[in-house]
């Protein structure tokens, strides 16, 4: 087997290709690193390439090669270094550079994997059996990834980010993070970028993990072919597929969980998975469902093995940061998530992509929120190690309910959130507003920035039901009139009074909604006043000699001439004939 330094005429094919193009530098420099280099000479080729690339935009020739190994050497290695020089010179390579990279890293990591190997057995030889296993999933990390020391910089060496300026202003989009959908978020942070850890906190089902679905969303569509890794350590496989069925095709969730889609949303839904999810300019989303309380080194396998298929991942959800096992032996709760948002926070330094993952706000949260206050950037469990270790600090909090969805059950109303950033790391902390659409689980930002539907929206919706309410008047039935002793007089606070009061008295009215909504306080006073006084009424009235139907009869007319004629007119009951005569 050739060993790993058996790349001697790699290097030299690389290094010729970077320093006899100019184009072949600006598409490749970038991508090598000097420890792909086995010897000195060779790094310092690098090295000088990349600063005549970065300063000067142009090719490193041999007189500037020459006068700075002059300027740094002795007379005794300078001859050595130019040799090097002429040997990379003189080489004729017809290998792609992609190839020529592809093999260099190979052979990095293979001699990565072996000093981690020697260190290990080292350890395991001494008895130290634990410290062992920690090196080696924390190093094991390190390996084929793009950590590096990057070199001490002089604050007034200003030309390097001179470059960088007049690069950005040139090609703004090309130092953009990705974007994410939400407008006041992108426009604050810029996007996620390579490297950042964004945690997002919340209390249990609040929506944290929707959240993170739509972000995954939005980076999938708004980005151009950028690839999702979502890790699933709290819900199964297909629970997380038919939640992104519902978030992209706008088909409750609910309708795939029980198979209770109809053949129209079928065709719907295979189509955007066939055709629209492979558009141009699409990225995929790949879901791992790992097992509860695993670290961290299993979800940089599952980016190793996408990666070797070709295929690279751009962004990682991890949901969610108290499921993640330090690597590091904890020695509490704190400390343990402390741990494992730092772990997540070096995944995302050494795969150079962003990272993101809910965590779980304490239950002062809720009580803030009920008394109509915000939370607080310590509102969160294990606090302080895990919002220092992120970039962007994101809590959400409860906000209402939308109050118009009037005919929608309570729990499947759609919720609004106030989004609060209480960490930016590129500046002042910042807040939004939001909605998710329960039934889909998709959660977009208010553009009006209203935490709800003002009353004006809810009274006419209010009215609107009211209407319809009066026009059934006109084509239902009555049915068996019931005795009821006392008359009700409690609310549901999702029905009518007066629809109430009236189904007691003419029976249960043939579909009529259950979910219309209340009337004033006023009106409600003065039903129950009726109610009271047509009882009382009734009580005191002598009896003549009637039959028990004449009777009970007689009792609700009464009731119904005593009762206020604007609900009366709004409910349409005078078209009612409740006593059948």
């Amino acid at each position: 087997m050739a060993s790993f330094n058996d790349t001697l005429d790699l290097e030299r094919a690389y290094l010729k290709a970077i320093t006899s193009s100019v184009i072949m530098a600006r598409t490749y420099l970038h991508q090598g690193r000097e420890e792909y280099f086995t010897s000195t000479p060779r790094q310092l080729i690098f090295a000088l390439a990349s600063l005549a690339l970065s300063e000067s935009n142009t090719l490193l020739t041999r007189a500037v090669y020459e006068y700075e190994v002059g300027s740094r050497l002795s007379d005794q290695d300078f001859p050595s270094y130019v040799g090097e020089w002429n040997m990379i010179d003189g080489v004729t390579s017809f290998d792609a550079p992609e190839a020529i990279l592809g093999k260099l890293k190979d052979a990095e990591t293979g001699r990565n994997a072996l000093r981690l190997s020697e260190s290990v057995v080292e350890m395991l030889s001494k008895g130290q059996i634990q410290d062992a296993v920690s090196f080696l999933k924390r190093e094991a990390m390190l390996i084929g990834g793009q950590k590096e020391d990057r070199p001490l910089a002089e604050l007034t060496d200003f030309a390097p980010r001179l470059a960088m300026i007049r690069d950005k202003q040139q090609n703004p989009m090309k130092y953009m993070g990705l974007k994410t959908g939400f407008k006041t978020f992108d426009e604050q942070t810029g996007g996620l970028f390579p490297g950042e850890l964004t945690l997002i906190a919340g209390i249990t089902g609040l929506g944290k993990s929707t959240m993170c679905r739509s972000l995954a969303r939005g980076i999938t569509t708004l980005n151009g072919a950028k690839n999702v890794l979502h890790v699933a350590n709290e819900e199964y496989l297909e629970q997380v597929q038919h939640k992104y069925d519902a978030v992209f095709t706008g088909i409750p969730y609910q309708d795939f969980k029980f198979a209770k889609i109809s053949d129209a949303e079928i065709e719907r839904w295979q189509k955007y998975m066939q055709e629209d999810m492979k558009a141009a300019g699409r990225g995929q989303i790949f879901i791992k469902e790992v097992a509860a309380f695993t670290d961290v080194s299993l979800i940089e396998q599952q980016y190793r093995l996408l990666e070797n298929k070709g295929i690279p991942i751009h962004a990682i959800i991890i949901d969610h940061l108290p499921h993640v096992k330090p690597i590091q032996q904890a020695w509490g709760e704190n400390d343990e998530r402390a741990k494992a948002a730092t772990d997540c926070k070096e995944l995302a330094r050494w795969l150079r992509v962003p990272v993101i993952t809910p965590t779980q706000a304490a239950t002062d949260v809720e009580k803030k929120t009920n008394q109509g206050k915000r939370a607080g950037k310590m509102d969160v469990y294990g606090s302080k190690g895990q919002i220092h270790v992120a970039n962007t600090f994101l809590i959400i909090t409860y906000a209402g309910t939308d109050d118009t969805q009037v005919l929608v059950p309570d729990y499947l109303r759609d919720v609004y959130w106030l989004c609060d950033a209480k960490k930016n790391r590129d500046g002042a902390p910042f807040n939004f507003n939001a909605k998710h659409e329960v039934k889909i689980g998709r959660v977009t930002e208010n553009d009006d920035q209203r935490k709800k539907p003002g009353t004006a929206e809810a009274k006419a919706v209010n009215d609107a039901v009211k209407d319809a309410v009066k026009d059934l008047g006109t084509t239902v039935k009555p049915t068996a009139v019931p005795v009821v002793p006392v008359l009700p007089v409690a609310s549901t606070g999702l029905r009518d009074r007066s629809m109430e009061f009236a189904e007691a008295i003419d029976g249960a009215i043939e579909g009529e909604d259950d979910e219309a909504p209340g009337i004033s306080s006023q009106e409600d006073q003065e039903i129950e006043k009726a109610m009271k006084d047509a009882e009382e009424s009734f009580k005191n009235a002598p009896v003549p000699p009637q039959t028990a139907e004449e009777l009970e009869a007689k009792r609700i007319e009464q009731v119904v001439e005593q009762r206020p004629k604007t609900t009366l007119e709004r409910l349409n009951l005078k078209k009612f004939n409740p006593t059948g005569v």
